[in-house]
């Protein structure tokens, strides 16, 4: 879709716009008065990987059979996207936890609704289980194959924005001021899946990753697929990796502001991260990052660390900024190869072993990650079978 389309009117209408087709199937659901069937429902979602049909009502199966073709897939460039995936996997991760996660909560009219459910707040590491999960199901081999557990974890999600939006605007003890859009809008869903796609290609080169543009392009209509998937509508979707920075830096510029709630979800982030840092010097690293990143939005220009209340940072920034520098003369897969960028990969692999280690308890599914990828990021079997 041409970027001329997304002028300020347009993304404005897209604030009223959510989801039709699982909005239907979620309202249907709830029509039929069937309360045990819609507490099957939200369990199932929570407590399975994927969604097991034996589990789930009729509506729900056409649903996801009408949202289980992957529209405009091109396999090499799947391939392609995961291979890089298998390369810098940790340093994805990486981004996302500490530079889109928090960049999303600096939304102030979409982070509402994550601040809503409250979910995050009680439990800090949930959003990274579930962030670092889905990753890992859509980039994995075969991930985004017809019955591929990337495909299974989309429709997952986009279920569940449905039923929150249901939820939220069905709730008569505390509205939803119409000011903030529809719950999971179009514009919103836009920008979450920016996150995914663009700002991990601008973090990785922050961090001295230089892809080149095949690379770049691969990963970005790898997400676009699951976009499709997910239920982000066509005239939203970046055709080009400057069209992606474009939308970006205008939902930024649009949405990007100071909330007490962003804030309440950037502390609750942090203290879950802390939880995964090994005790010692390295208990500063999360803030640092996101100091690294965010201190100053390169879309929005402002000093987004500061709004969301990240403590100051420590002497780790000087490491971030070293892997910075000394990867960008470097140039493309340099990084691994320097002392910096050594440890910051170290920090990484530090991060998922501690994951994979954490109990999540019965109620949820387990995090998991195929052996393929764990020997490509040298994270040995006895590290997670302890």
């Amino acid at each position: 879709m041409s970027e001329s389309v997304w002028t300020q009117p347009f993304l404005d209408s897209m604030r009223t716009v959510g989801d039709p087709l699982a909005d239907d199937a979620v309202a249907t659901l709830f029509q039929q008065g069937d309360t045990a069937a819609v507490n099957a429902l939200m369990q199932t979602l929570v407590r399975n990987d994927g969604l097991p049909p034996a589990q789930l009502p009729p509506i729900i199966l056409d649903y996801l059979q009408k949202t289980s073709a992957l529209p405009l897939l091109e396999p090499a460039k799947v391939r392609r996207a995961q291979t890089l995936f298998g390369l810098f996997g940790p340093e994805i991760l990486l981004v996302l936890g500490f530079y889109s996660l928090p960049a999303a909560y600096a939304a102030r009219k979409g982070v509402q609704v994550l601040h809503r459910t409250g979910v995050l707040l009680r439990g800090p590491l949930r959003r990274v289980f579930e962030t670092t999960q889905m990753v890992v199901d859509v980039m994995a081999d075969g991930g985004l194959g017809p019955e591929g557990r990337g495909v299974r974890s989309a429709q997952k999600v986009r279920l569940m924005h449905a039923a929150v939006r249901h939820l939220i605007t069905h709730e008569p003890r505390n509205p939803w001021s119409e000011e903030l859009g529809v719950p999971v809008n179009q514009e919103d869903l836009a920008g979450t899946l920016m996150t995914f796609s663009f700002i991990v290609l601008d973090g990785l080169q922050r961090l001295g990753v230089i892809l080149s543009a095949e690379d770049q392009d691969a990963w970005l209509q790898a997400w676009l697929a699951i976009g499709r998937i997910m239920g982000v509508r066509e005239d939203l979707l970046p055709a080009t990796v400057a069209e992606a920075r474009t939308l970006t830096t205008l939902i930024h510029q649009r949405q990007i502001a100071p909330s007490p709630e962003g804030m309440a979800l950037a502390d609750s982030l942090l203290k879950g991260y802390q939880q995964l840092m090994p005790p010692g010097p390295l208990q500063g690293m999360p803030a640092s990052l996101v100091h690294f990143f965010l201190d100053v939005d390169p879309f929005s220009g402002q000093d987004v660390a500061a709004m969301l209340g990240i403590p100051p940072a420590d002497w780790t920034q000087s490491v971030i900024h070293v892997v910075n520098t000394v990867g960008a003369a470097l140039g493309e897969f340099g990084l691994h190869d320097t002392l910096p960028g050594q440890v910051m990969a170290h920090v990484s692999r530090l991060t998922i072993e501690a994951m994979l280690l954490v109990e999540r308890g019965g109620s949820r599914a387990p995090f998991s990650i195929p052996d393929k990828l764990l020997s490509q990021w040298k994270i040995a079997p006895r590290a997670i079978s302890a």
